[in-house]
């Protein structure tokens, strides 16, 4: 359980979004009880070339890929938002301006990965679940359904990494900005942070110079100086919104996830989603109506 301070700390940097918290805290540890059942590319591959799957059969293992995947980016997207935003928050509690520029960095590329991973899958997973439950009975005997899309996006937030430029482009890692700049719509001084955080931690003028103090009498001596709390509170003056939006942002699109696979026998449950109120989320309303239909 977090103690006061720490509650304190979280409310003050992420602006309302503090209330993920205790829901992400429920969460995870319900999550971390799945055990995931991936099937081998060439043992499928071996066995589709044979002619040893039926239509139904093929049907229900691309149903429990997609579902696993999906299952699998959302769980370890919220465990890492969770991890970085204890970062963010230790690093401001010690009082350490690089670390928490650099945790604070950690946590808007993890918003980024996250929407370029996981943005469109709670409406598309919602739009056909009666059809994804066909598939993984066994009953969608006639033609095979193509989750292509949906499982490129997947892959690419499981699987991506820098692997040379002939490297499969689903696979092939983006450059850190352009998963930022995916969330720019929500956060929209998102991409501006973000470069003054790598200046921060990278070597740059702006790496050094937090601890320069010119001498006020303009004779240019300088002192080194130590105030990282101040230089803290100056990135939080600048930017009051983007730490909490891009918290929520990131929260949202895996948790909408987890409650979309709730209508699939694959997961464990997460009664607490059941209790959310997604009214204020326009793609969480979307996503409640299409499993009303």
């Amino acid at each position: 359980m977090p103690t006061h301070a720490q509650d304190a700390t979280r409310k003050k940097l992420f602006n309302g979004a503090d209330l993920y918290f205790p829901l992400l805290e429920r969460t995870v540890p319900r999550i971390l009880t799945h055990r995931y059942t991936f099937i081998s590319d060439d043992w499928y591959k071996d066995q589709v070339d044979g002619g040893k799957l039926s239509a139904a059969e093929m049907n229900a293992v691309v149903a429990v890929d997609l579902l696993e995947k999906a299952h699998l980016a959302a769980a370890t997207s919220l465990i890492r938002i969770l991890r970085w935003a204890d970062a963010v928050c230790l690093m401001y509690e010690t009082k350490n301006y690089p670390g928490f520029a650099g945790a604070l960095r950690g946590l808007i590329e993890n918003g980024g990965d996250t929407v370029d991973g996981l943005l469109n899958i709670p409406a598309a997973l919602a739009a056909y679940h009666h059809r994804l439950k066909e598939m993984l009975a066994g009953k969608m005997t006639s033609g095979l359904a193509d989750c292509s899309a949906l499982e490129h996006m997947l892959d690419h937030y499981i699987h991506a990494g820098w692997a040379g430029k002939k490297s499969d482009p689903v696979r092939a890692a983006k450059a850190n900005a352009e998963y930022v700049a995916l969330i720019e719509k929500v956060v929209p001084s998102a991409l501006s942070l973000y470069h003054r955080l790598c200046a921060i931690v990278h070597p740059s003028n702006q790496s050094v110079g937090w601890l320069f103090d010119f001498d006020e009498l303009g004779d240019r001596r300088i002192a080194l100086t130590m105030d990282d709390a101040a230089k803290i509170d100056a990135i939080l003056v600048e930017f009051p919104s983007a730490i909490g939006q891009t918290f929520s942002l990131t929260c949202n699109c895996a948790l909408l996830t987890l409650r979309v696979l709730h209508k699939f026998p694959l997961h464990p449950k997460i009664p607490e989603l059941k209790k959310v109120d997604w009214s204020p989320v326009p793609v969480g309303r979307d996503v409640e109506q299409l499993l009303r239909n």
